[in-house]
């Protein structure tokens, strides 16, 4: 089954190598950065949306577990 490339390495990006299929540091960079972009701009609206009751319970028993001198109860 043949290799499949990323697209910046079929589309000869400058940042990557050219005797290895491995990305250089600085093509590394430049795709974890695009990565991040495309992360966040695909998952932007779900992070906007509220968190389940579920959710929010269980992070206030962290936080409760976490500092129990704020619960009120010295």
């Amino acid at each position: 089954m043949p290799k499949r490339l990323h697209p910046y390495v079929a589309g000869g990006h400058r940042s990557w190598s050219v005797s290895s299929n491995s990305p250089t540091a600085s093509g590394q960079s430049d795709l974890l950065k695009d990565l991040g972009r495309q992360l966040q701009q695909n998952y932007q609206n779900l992070l906007k949306e509220p968190a389940p009751d579920s959710i929010k319970q269980l992070l206030e028993r962290l936080e409760r577990t976490r500092h129990p001198e704020e619960d009120g109860n010295l």
